[in-house]
């Protein structure tokens, strides 16, 4: 399989890398703002213009019908400058499930979706399962879904505002976390057969392991940027073996996690045979190669690393998150051993 970017995909990545660079720099970032100042809204509202929310709806539901291996390059750029906001869950997720659902969507869930596309409206998907919930200043609802990891039970979806759940500081600094309020009285179902749930499980999560790709990349340019300027007896300290080898492994462990992300996102698109197994790979090495990429740049920076000052703890950190999330890496191990098993 060509692993090689065709023009148009260079050109969105490109794009994508530019405009958070300029308007997602990581002091963006620590600001967590929340979802009603202007500035947020702003910046979300021009990502839709760009056309980031719609990028995997039909044309004809004014979309651009795009794949899961372009939507995965959105995705690591926004890991890559710690995107404080819900774009997986919005525009990959929520409207995936729209998509499949098509004509038998609720009024409630086409009115959702139309407002995210339109950037005016930033949702976070959470399960049945889960205690807290992220994002919790930076979104404007959250969807909360019943089914979405359990196949023989019935797939179910419901809309919440932001502002009806408590909100906490996380261990990721960039954003903020709510504790799960008493679940919602009203369900609607969502009509989705177990492959496509199954498949549509697996981008959403694929989403997450491109972000940690995206975080491991920042992590490196940014130990190899330090080791090129700081000086330690006399020389550069890359020009240390310890720090060379280390940077080259790191190196290798992004290559390794962004050419399985690639497959797999190929793999979805193309509906091949292997893709659960694809994916289980790409979760097991972006979780892997991200917390080895960012544990090394607080290293080689030293002292100066470990300090709140230093934005080499935000990788750290939005690495961690992610991973976990995932449910860690011997998890995402033990399921390429069960899928290659089987």
């Amino acid at each position: 399989m060509d692993f090689a970017l065709n023009d148009e995909q260079q050109m969105l990545q490109e794009a994508a890398q530019r405009f958070l660079s300029d308007a997602h720099p990581c002091h963006r970032a620590r600001q967590a703002l929340p979802w009603d100042e202007a500035a947020q809204q702003t910046l979300w509202q021009t990502m839709a213009d760009m056309g980031w929310n719609s990028l995997l709806a039909t044309e004809e539901g004014g979309g651009s019908n795009l794949g899961i291996l372009e939507a995965s390059l959105i995705a690591e750029s926004a890991g890559q400058h710690l995107l404080n906001l819900p774009w997986s869950s919005s525009a990959v997720l929520l409207v995936l499930l729209h998509r499949e659902m098509g004509s038998n969507a609720s009024a409630e869930l086409n009115e959702i979706v139309k407002s995210v596309m339109q950037g005016q409206r930033a949702v976070h998907c959470i399960t049945q399962d889960e205690a807290y919930w992220d994002f919790a200043a930076q979104c404007s609802d959250f969807a909360w879904l019943k089914g979405l990891y359990d196949d023989t039970q019935p797939l179910q979806i419901a809309f919440i505002q932001n502002s009806s759940i408590a909100r906490n500081p996380s261990l990721d600094p960039t954003f903020t976390i709510g504790k799960a309020p008493d679940a919602p009285s009203r369900w609607s179902p969502l009509q989705i057969p177990g492959a496509s749930r199954a498949r549509i499980r697996s981008a959403y999560r694929l989403m997450q392991a491109s972000e940690l790709v995206g975080v491991a990349q920042a992590a490196l340019s940014m130990s190899s940027a330090y080791a090129k300027e700081r000086t330690q007896f006399g020389k550069l300290i890359g020009s240390y073996q310890a720090i060379k080898h280390q940077l080259t492994d790191v190196w290798m462990g992004i290559d390794n996690a962004r050419l399985s992300v690639l497959y797999a996102a190929a793999a979805l698109d193309s509906d091949l045979p292997d893709q659960q197994l694809a994916c289980a790979v790409a979760e097991f090495t972006a979780i892997e190669g991200a917390l080895q990429a960012t544990r090394s740049a607080v290293q080689i920076h030293g002292a100066l690393g470990f300090t709140w000052e230093h934005d080499a703890h935000l990788y750290l950190k939005r690495a961690q998150h992610l991973a976990a999330r995932l449910g860690g890496a011997s998890a995402a191990l033990g399921k390429v051993e069960a899928i290659s098993l089987h």
